[in-house]
């Protein structure tokens, strides 16, 4: 125990010394989403630890209110006056909830997708106040931190303000990373769209390259729409007219995920696994969820929730889900906004928002229904909490397999195969099997036994940046300079195939030649 003590007395010492930092930060300019939530929770470890946070976000973005408890300068731009890319349409969310893998890929990449016109829509409005972005680079920061998917204004504000840079990662490894940074093994590490573990049979690991080649190919209309942004603004902010702008080569890169949560993989060691942002003591509950909760009684409560963006559902789904609900014992808080469901039972209420992760640490939850978005994963493995995976879109198949097969904390269900049937019959399962519970146990362990907590982790690493003015030596530079031919290796195996095939073309030669050598002085002799 005093061992313990020491050390975590040596590490404060150690993040300490670099104290007073100037940092800054771009959250990606969307509705508030777990990944804005992600990021507001560094700023404020970093403002705790000492360090001058200035945080850059639009006018419509709702500041939380910790951040006035605090010294964050929050600086801001005006967003486009339709902000038809602040919040992706529900006729889309809808439309990405039905897909096939190979649909939501076509409307992820495809050029008039919302991802472009939040693009197109933020090029002007962002860098509109050039004033603005000289007083960035005067402030000569001391580190600038990132959002890793907004890897076109980001890349070119990481560009402009040259200065060390730590990216955040909400998705875990996600794939538009370089493979010089996270090398990917295809045979046994399944890439973020799909719903394959690390055991794969032949045709799932033919999926995996299929899928991993069609997200490449996909991407280039994204490389094409990074290139012409890039050729709008770099006179406009004096910046050479060159395409080397990667928001990948950033120093460090901090990945919300652990080896106790995530299948062991090679990683370089500027990439920082993350896990337990939000581990903190819980909030107070309203009093409006605690009577709730007491009606239930012994029979506890359940929480579904699909995130921040489905804001409705469709009709027959929703009753589907109202009338299981309704026959349940237990009591349930239903994040939802949509029409009120005709069958919602007495013991269901209905939020346009929770306190998620402070529900979750609540001794009377029983089960947590889920689309298994990367944060919610994060938060039921930290609180111990079985779940029912009913993923929807891109990464939330991928999390709900690691949670359900991985750790075995629950059971997933296609959101297109649901019926009342099968959705009573699921939760039943888990609600009556004390496996899941306990797998759930065993997974917080794992996740929670860490050297240090994701907070130390962040500010550590921060810091570390800070001081050393980068962390380009943990960057493999020939790795990153390697071609495909190169990487994989087959300039080798081609010059080791072309050296093969001459060998064996000169045996055979060779062989010949003795064979002819010796069968022609055979006829000689025979003759005399």
């Amino acid at each position: 125990m005093a061992a313990t003590i020491l050390t975590m007395m040596a590490f404060c010492l150690a993040v300490g010394l670099i104290n007073g930092g100037t940092v800054f930060m771009v959250p990606y300019a969307l509705v508030k989403t777990s990944r804005l939530a992600a990021m507001e929770k560094i700023a404020l470890i970093l403002t705790q630890a000492g360090h001058n946070v200035t945080y850059y976000v639009h006018n419509e973005y709702d500041i939380p209110n910790e951040f006035f408890e605090t010294s964050i300068n929050i600086e801001q731009y005006e967003y486009p006056s339709d902000k038809i890319a602040y919040s992706a349409p529900e006729d889309l969310v809808q439309e990405f909830m039905m897909s096939t893998i190979e649909g939501e890929l076509d409307i992820m990449f495809a050029k008039d997708n919302i991802f472009f016109h939040y693009i197109h829509h933020l090029v002007h409005p962002y860098f509109n106040d050039l004033h603005q972005w000289k007083k960035f680079k005067d402030a000569f920061f001391d580190l600038v931190i990132l959002d890793s998917w907004d890897f076109i204004l980001g890349g070119i504000a990481k560009q402009y303000l040259d200065r060390p840079t730590i990216l955040w990662s909400n998705a875990g490894y996600e794939m538009h990373f370089e493979n010089w940074l996270m090398p990917l093994p295809l045979a046994h590490i399944p890439i973020v769209a799909v719903p394959y573990s690390d055991h794969m049979s032949f045709t799932e690991r033919a999926m995996n390259v299929y899928y991993y080649l069609m997200m490449i190919w996909c991407k280039r209309n994204w490389y094409d729409l990074r290139d012409e942004t890039w050729g709008k603004l770099a006179g406009k902010l004096g910046l050479p007219p060159t395409t080397n702008h990667k928001l990948s080569d950033g120093d460090l890169i901090f990945i919300q995920s652990n080896f106790a949560y995530f299948y062991p993989r090679p990683i370089m060691p500027n990439v920082i696994p993350v896990l337990g942002l939000k581990d903190k003591p819980h909030k107070p509950i309203d009093d409006k969820f605690i009577e709730f909760i007491d009606g239930a009684g012994e029979n506890g409560f359940i929480i579904m929730t699909f995130g921040s963006m489905p804001r409705g559902m469709d009709e027959h789904r929703r009753e589907i889900f109202a009338t299981a609900f309704a026959k349940l014992k237990e009591r349930v808080f239903w994040r939802y906004s949509g029409p009120i469901p005709k069958s919602l039972g007495e013991n269901t209420m209905l939020l346009p928002w929770l306190p998620q992760n402070d529900l979750l640490g609540h001794p009377k939850l029983k089960l947590f229904i889920t689309h298994c978005g990367a944060s919610g994963s994060a938060e039921a493995v930290f609180n111990g909490v079985p779940i029912i995976g009913i993923p929807l879109f891109y990464d939330q198949r991928h999390h709900c397999t690691i949670l359900t097969q991985r750790l075995k904390m629950g059971l997933v269900v296609n959101f297109s195969d649901i019926t009342e049937k099968l959705l009573t019959s699921v939760v039943n399962e888990v609600l009556g099997n004390p496996q899941y519970k306990q797998n759930a146990l065993k997974a917080q362990e794992l996740a929670r036994d860490q050297p240090v907590n994701a907070s130390y982790t962040i500010q550590y690493w921060a810091e570390y940046v800070m001081k050393h003015k980068g962390a380009k030596h943990l960057q493999s530079r020939p790795m990153k300079e390697l071609n495909s031919f190169q990487y994989y290796m087959l300039d080798i195996v081609f010059v080791f195939v072309i050296c093969l095939t001459f060998a064996v073309m000169c045996f055979i030669l060779l062989t010949r030649r003795v064979y002819h050598f010796v069968f022609c002085k055979h006829q000689k002799l025979k003759k005399q």
